[in-house]
């Protein structure tokens, strides 16, 4: 069989069938024509090294009256508002607790329990702890007073958290952790975080529905719900609303 050129038409003809578009293109997906052939799209570029908490439910984009442009992203855990490729951390703050946590580590653990009465605070959500005082050993003051993710729930009014140093690495507690945080002891919690993923099939005796008491800090541990943003702005200010959540 003798050897056959076959000349492509440049472009998608998405007017034309397969059949009736013959030496054409119908459909295409991440390809460009450059003179006259199909070549693939360079592929993707990070648009800053920046990194945010959470996956990203909701983008919101508006310029100021000076000019300058801003990105609002509502993620799973928080809130943030991108400017010059920086993300600026505005999560809402659902509650704060003067002068009324208190801490107890064990010797060998790097978790460290956290008592704040009625605290309404889910798994993943963050506090600011500001105020506290060295529990006598390697959990400093500086150790405390920095902002941490809650890990898990234990209670209405506990809940755990992983001790860490300026720099995010873990810290472990020694024998001489014997302190409480001292009686001055701050906490700003921010609203409930949500789910990463949708949990389908919500009833009576399917999966968690119905888990713990009704109203109780387990019961919605247990069954969480998405967090579910809406935004807007009103001029160059940004109004946010979060629904959903813990």
């Amino acid at each position: 069989m003798p050897l056959t050129v076959f000349n492509f038409k440049p472009g998608i003809n998405k007017e034309e069938t397969d059949y009736s578009n013959e030496n054409g293109w119908v459909d295409g997906n991440f390809v460009r024509f450059r003179k006259g052939r199909p070549e693939k799209i360079g592929g993707w570029e990070k648009l800053t090294a920046s990194t945010y908490i959470g996956s990203a439910r909701a983008l919101h984009s508006w310029i100021s009256l000076g000019g300058s442009r801003y990105l609002g992203i509502g993620t799973t855990n928080k809130y943030y508002i991108e400017e010059g490729q920086a993300y600026n951390d505005v999560t809402p703050i659902r509650a704060t607790t003067t002068n009324g946590i208190t801490f107890a580590a064990t010797n060998g653990s790097s978790t460290i329990t956290a008592t704040d009465s009625d605290h309404g605070a889910v798994n993943g959500d963050f506090v600011t702890i500001a105020g506290a005082v060295s529990l006598g050993g390697l959990i400093t003051a500086a150790v405390l007073n920095q902002e941490y993710q809650i890990s898990l729930v234990t209670g209405d009014n506990t809940y755990e958290i992983t001790a860490k140093n300026t720099s995010g690495a873990t810290v472990t507690a020694n024998s001489s952790d014997s302190g409480n945080g001292g009686a001055g002891v701050d906490g700003v919690y921010q609203i409930n975080s949500g789910l990463d993923v949708y949990v389908p099939s919500s009833g009576w005796g399917v999966n968690a529905w119905g888990a713990g008491t009704f109203g109780s800090t387990s019961a919605i541990t247990a069954v969480g719900q998405l967090r579910l943003w809406t935004h807007d702005n009103f001029g160059e200010n940004l109004i946010i609303n979060p629904r959903g959540g813990g």
